[in-house]
């Protein structure tokens, strides 16, 4: 608590008095008093401003940008013409999503793209974005045929699951959550919810209007899981597409090894 500050003025009088004598009456006046002003000192702190970027995340968390319009991808900082623009919205009507794998510094971040070829990388300005966290991860192995999901490096569930077949294999590398949706049919060969993914298929060009989008969902052919048997997708039993659709963020990395 901040205490008021209290000045009290001082007076002092003298009188002299001798019995017989002419009584004189001398008035001493105050001493003059000299206040110097107390000097205030005025310390600035510096703000410090702390910049979120991908190199400043623990271990286990993802920077993403979710788009906030059409935006500009280009092949380095600063450049005059953009190799590529993002739309606003993927295909199935949810904001386009990004994963930071360099920055933002000076309002530049190297981000990781959904489409072909897999794995391609560009260069946007960060401030067309908005950015937020994510600690998920999915690790799928297409040799054990299973997927696990992590938070900040725990495993929370993990499945048996079936994947695509020879002839349409699922790709490898290291993709994101691009979508995460709910179907209108819960019957339906996709089962009640998908994960669509930044990757695409290596043999399927096009498929229900889009490039060949490689996801992970639930299925009607409860069978088929443990086998390879897909088009290339990740298909898991329902009741853990259910769980996946509650947890999963959109931006998720998401990495296939073989």
């Amino acid at each position: 608590m901040r205490r008021p500050l209290f000045i009290a003025a001082l007076c002092a009088a003298a009188v002299a008095c001798s019995a017989g004598e002419v009584v004189q009456s001398t008035t001493t006046a105050p001493p003059t008093t000299t206040t110097t002003p107390a000097t205030t000192t005025t310390t600035t702190v510096p703000t410090t401003t702390t910049l979120l970027t991908a190199e400043s995340l623990p271990e286990g968390s993802s920077l993403i940008l979710e788009s906030q319009g059409e935006a500009d991808v280009f092949s380095s900082p600063g450049d005059a013409e953009p190799i590529r623009v993002l739309e606003a919205e993927t295909i199935l009507d949810t904001p386009t999503v990004v994963t930071v794998l360099e920055g933002p510094v000076d309002g530049w971040a190297r981000v990781m793209l959904p489409g072909r070829p897999n794995g391609s990388e560009g260069w946007v300005e960060s401030d067309r974005f908005t950015e937020y966290v994510v600690e998920g991860s999915v690790v799928v192995d297409l040799s054990d045929r299973t997927l696990a999901y992590y938070e900040s490096g725990e495993e929370v569930l993990s499945t048996t699951v079936a994947i695509g077949t020879e002839g349409n294999p699922t790709p490898i590398g290291f993709f994101f959550v691009t979508d995460n949706v709910t179907l209108a049919n819960p019957a339906s060969v996709w089962g009640p919810h998908a994960l669509g993914l930044s990757a695409r298929s290596d043999t399927i060009t096009e498929f229900n209007g889009g490039d060949g989008i490689v996801g992970i969902h639930g299925t009607n052919r409860p069978e088929s899981i443990g086998e390879a048997a897909s088009l290339g997708c990740v298909r898991v039993p329902n009741e853990v597409i259910v769980r996946l659709h509650e947890l999963v963020e959109m931006g998720t990395p998401v990495e296939i090894r073989a």
